[in-house]
């Protein structure tokens, strides 16, 4: 019979707790610095992007006035786009306070035939009087607590303007520094391990950098689609504002078009006869999340990362379930990071 090293069995015991506990104390501080980590996590994300075309104009230029040439570029792209969003806002606004008495007017109407639609559905009328009561709360709710809570949202608002500035400087200097920074980094490495630090800094580099496209390019055709669904299902006139919202949104993996539906639905309720257009609309956004879940987004981020669709879809999941939208933004990429140290160290 074989005897257990007892020895040796504590001290797996001892590394097991030690392990656990370090772990448990990264997390916590995490935690305390975790808006710091965000804020420095994008802005790294925007100076990745913007550092390629950087490098082009610093042949020509030095490297500060090149990197000033190109975010002024960007904050140019950013006010067109601004002020399309703008414009085109104020026409639907102008749009709405010239068609808003015919609304009223029309709202008994509306109300009877989806009234009349639903009992013939089988639905009963107490259980829509019911729902009407709840919505009329609801709504009544909501209002007291925009009222109440108006100084948060500013405050709020504040906040992120706050949040965007910092990004805009803190990438800034990791464009203009970021060689510097990295050669310090490289530099505390040994001889020794040189070659497999610079070949783990190219696999990471392809990881970061795909995964960035790939969400960008993930983004814009989610965009594209929900605008042109809008533009031919009768949205013509919110097209714009509807695909830059699906862009917008889908920064939050899984959800993006679902959350670019809600504000579809709610202009099609509001304008003349919604129906069926508010169905088409529904079925249209629905069809979109799914080609986005099974399709778009596993193959175009799994295979910018170098991952299979499966798992991309599992490390979105598992990381929404365990740190919210944030989680599922940064899960394929840490998983293809780890990948990434595992593959190094294994060779």
């Amino acid at each position: 019979m074989q005897r257990i090293n007892w020895t040796r069995l504590r001290d797996i015991l001892i590394v097991i707790i030690c392990i656990g506990i370090v772990l448990w104390a990264t997390f916590s501080l995490l935690g305390l610095v975790v808006h710091a980590v965000v804020l420095l996590l994008l802005a790294m994300a925007v100076a990745f992007l913007v550092t390629p075309v950087v490098n082009l104009l610093n042949r020509y230029l030095p490297r500060a006035l090149s990197a000033i040439i190109v975010y002024l570029m960007i904050l140019a792209g950013l006010g067109i786009l601004c002020y399309a969003l703008v414009f085109s806002l104020i026409q639907q606004i102008v749009y709405f306070s010239n068609n808003l008495p015919g609304y009223v007017l029309n709202l008994p109407t509306t109300y009877s035939t989806v009234l009349n639609w639903l009992i013939k559905q089988g639905v009963p009328p107490t259980a829509i009087d019911k729902a009407l009561a709840t919505i009329s709360d609801q709504s009544n709710a909501f209002v007291v607590s925009v009222a109440t809570n108006l100084v948060s949202i500013v405050l709020i608002v504040t906040n992120a303007i706050i949040n965007i500035l910092l990004v805009a400087v803190i990438s800034f200097y990791l464009t203009v520094d970021g060689k510097r920074v990295r050669d310090a980094l490289v530099g505390l490495s040994p001889k020794a391990a040189m070659e497999h630090v610079l070949r783990f800094e190219d696999a990471l580099n392809r990881v970061v950098g795909n995964y960035i496209r790939g969400q960008l390019t993930l983004a814009a055709i989610i965009g594209i689609m929900a605008g042109l669904g809008c533009f031919f299902l009768g949205l013509s006139n919110f097209a714009l504002i509807v695909g830059v919202l699906a862009l917008l949104f889908e920064t939050i993996p899984m959800v993006g078009p679902t959350l670019a539906s809600i504000p579809a639905i709610l202009i099609s309720l509001l304008l003349p006869d919604p129906f069926p257009r508010t169905y088409e609309i529904l079925i249209y956004f629905l069809v979109v999340q799914m080609i986005e879940n099974n399709i778009l987004g596993p193959r175009i981020l799994g295979h910018a990362v170098g991952l299979h669709p499966v798992a991309s879809i599992l490390a979105l999941i598992i990381g929404a379930q365990l740190f919210g939208p944030f989680g599922a933004l940064l899960a394929t990429p840490v998983l293809a990071a780890v990948w990434v140290v595992i593959a190094s160290i294994y060779n």
